[in-house]
């Protein structure tokens, strides 16, 4: 993989206001074609200018093997950054792209996608609010193998996130279309 040529990545501290069942739906798992630290994972999100930090698949779980090359995303609709600065829904994309692997130390680098996997299973809608009051959200599958980055850096299963935790992610004020930041006030809800 390669390094990304921009700045360091700024957390957002993100406060949960709601943890709901979220029926079930197509999720998405990205294989990459190298490994993941502990540590790193993809910014995932409802809307494109929240989004939270889903860890990788690199803690070990009485549930399933480790996956050191995986990030269980979530649902199809949801936006994550890619390695150019550009978002795309997860469901768009495809073997050979780059998207941006974030650490909880800041860091930000590019993974190259191996495959997707898209299998039906039950979700989880997770509600949050950052500094600035903004109110954003998204889906992740129910299984206790997804985890988000709770203060102070505590990769914590999504069945045991709280209301009132606070979590790691990326809260910004540009809108966007066709996955660019654009000056248009955008309202994603």
């Amino acid at each position: 993989t390669k390094a990304i040529a921009r700045e360091p990545f700024t957390a957002t501290i993100l406060t949960v206001i709601d943890v709901k069942e979220g029926g079930v739906g197509d999720r998405v798992c990205v294989d990459f074609t190298s490994y993941l630290e502990k540590g790193e994972g993809m910014l995932v999100g409802s809307s494109a200018s929240s989004m939270v930090l889903v860890h990788s698949e690199t803690i070990e779980s009485e549930f399933v093997p480790v996956r050191p090359f995986r990030v269980n995303a979530g649902a199809v609709h949801c936006y994550t950054l890619m390695a150019n600065g550009t978002t795309k829904y997860l469901c768009e994309i495809i073997s050979g792209d780059e998207v941006a692997i974030i650490s909880t130390r800041g860091n930000v680098r590019a993974a190259v996608v191996g495959r997707l996997k898209i299998e039906r299973r039950p979700l989880i809608q997770l509600l949050w609010r950052d500094g600035n009051g903004k109110e954003a959200h998204t889906f992740l599958q129910q299984a206790e193998t997804v985890r988000l980055i709770e203060k102070p850096n505590i990769p914590t299963p999504i069945t045991e996130v709280e209301i009132g935790a606070e979590l790691i992610g990326s809260s910004n004020s540009s809108g966007r279309h066709l996955g660019l930041a654009i000056s248009a006030e955008v309202h994603e809800v």
